[in-house]
Order: C-alpha cells, then structure tokens, then sequence
C-alpha cells in the first residue's frame, strides 16, 4: 500500500494506492461518511495482483479536504472533482467503481466524461437510494441522516465497534480499524465522524437534485451492477432499479451476491472480487 496526497483546486485529495501500474487501472469511491480504506479494504487483497487500484478519499472525507459551499457536492461537480484528480493520477482511460453513494459519483462521472471510462462497476448504489423507494421523500432522507449524523458520537471505540459489527455477518479485527480510520477524537474525548454533518446533508440533497435515472441514458460503457440480497424489504426497489439500468444500458450485466447486506464486499469479498475479476477480464481493453 501507498498513501499519497495530491494537491487540486479544492485543496487536498488523499488516495491509495496498490498493485501494478502495468495492470488496468480501476478507481474505487467509497461510500456515503466513510473513506477508501473502509469501504474497499476488504477487495484489495483479492484485485491488487490483476489490477491497479486507486482507492480516492471523497471530498470532505478521509483525509481528503471538505467543499466550502453545498451545490459544491452535486454530482456534476463532484464528477469534475473525481477528472481533476484521476487527471494527476493516471494516464490513459480507467475503470471506475463505487459503492452505495461512490456508486453514484461513478455513474455521473461516467455520465460527464464516458471516453475516459473502460468500464463502469456499481456496488449496491446508484439504483435504489432514494428514488425507487416510495417512502423515501427529501423530508424523510434528510430527517434520517441529520439524526444518523446527532447518534454517531461515541464515548468510546467499543461503542464504534457495537454500531458497525451490525452492518455486516462477518465482524473481525480488520473491520474495527476500517471503523476506527472514520472518527476523530474530540477535546471532550469522545468520538465523532471525519465527514461532517454539512457535507453529508450537502450529499443528501445532491441525491434529490440530480436522479440517478437522469444519468442512465447518457452511459454508452460497458456496466456491471453487483447488489446484495438482504434487506429483503428492498426487493422491489431493486427491481425497479435494474430494470431502468437495462433499459438505457446496452451493455449491461447484473449480479446479485447472495446473503450479503449493502457491504456486500465485507460479507462476500470473494464472490464480489470474483464478479468484478472475471467481467473485466471479458471486456477489450
């Protein structure tokens, strides 16, 4: 692994980086308050011997630096945030992968700049959230974060580590450091977010102002959706939101990963890294 640091126009872009240069290039966005190590940690071992893997810490995230304003963490901008970054970091097109609001960033980014995309990889986003959930209103998505975002302060790390073994069947000692990699501590000594709770609400809105299905008629790349099985609950929505997916997308191919939850890539790592080996491995560079 190398850490390293970049410097753009919005300020510090931290990024990881693992595996050959001389293998296809596959950019990772992490999901909605966490960072590059957490959400892909779990993948790297499995991809960085067949591929070159660049894990992005998001703005405001990791140790990447925050936007100032919210139209700042719309999707479109965000898009010419991931170009100027990808730009002083690799050459040539990419794949590029997200997961859950990484996912969407990826498919704008895809959107905006399709001749520097191989290939577009989705992990459980970008299909569901929150528009093919019918209770999933503005005033219902913000109310639920802005509380999320007020209930992730913790006395202690023991408290981190109760909160977030419930987002995944397979808890260990790696996954307390990827959880651990998300908190500053405060002066009063309790543990809060890196991601503030402006730019995450910044985000939900951007979700609201710019749909997921407006972007699907403008991918012309080749598109693979890996998506979880559980929370049953979500079953309708997912088939709405793969059947939008094939009908804009020609090249489109589905999986879904069965008896994971949305860190389908903590719960399954290998049957995701098999997924995304053997489909890029069927595509002409």
């Amino acid at each position: 692994m190398i850490e390293l640091q970049i410097s753009t126009h919005s300020g510090v872009v931290n990024y990881l980086e693992f595996g050959d240069t001389k293998n296809p290039t596959i950019i990772c966005l992490h999901g909605l308050a966490g960072n590059g190590l957490y959400s892909f940690g779990e993948l790297v071992p499995l991809l960085q011997e067949d591929f070159h893997l660049i894990l992005l810490d998001n703005p405001g995230h990791g140790k990447t630096a925050p936007f100032p304003n919210e139209d700042d963490y719309l999707f479109a901008n965000l898009a010419r945030w991931v170009e100027r970054a990808a730009a002083k970091i690799v050459e040539g097109p990419f794949y590029i992968m997200g997961h859950s609001w990484g996912a969407d960033m990826a498919l704008h980014y895809t959107r905006h700049y399709p001749d520097k995309v191989l290939g577009l990889i989705l992990l459980d986003g970008a299909f569901i959230f929150p528009h093919n959930q019918p209770e999933m209103n503005f005033d219902y998505a913000y109310a639920g974060w802005n509380d999320y975002m007020d209930r992730s302060i913790f006395s202690d790390k023991e408290q981190i580590y109760k909160e977030y073994k419930s987002y995944t069947k397979k808890w260990d000692s790696q996954k307390e450091q990827y959880s651990d990699s998300l908190f500053q501590k405060r002066s009063d000594g309790k543990f809060e977010l890196v991601a503030s709770k402006f730019t995450v609400l910044a985000i939900i809105q951007a979700f609201f102002k710019e749909p997921f299905q407006e972007a699907y008629p403008f991918i012309h790349v080749p598109t693979l959706l890996i998506h979880a099985e559980l929370p049953q609950i979500l079953e309708d929505a997912r088939t709405r939101g793969i059947l939008q997916l094939s009908e804009n997308i020609e090249d489109f191919f589905v999986h879904r990963v069965e008896d994971a939850s949305h860190m389908l890539q903590w719960d399954e790592p290998e049957a995701s890294a098999k997924i995304i080996s053997q489909w890029i491995q069927e595509k002409p560079l």
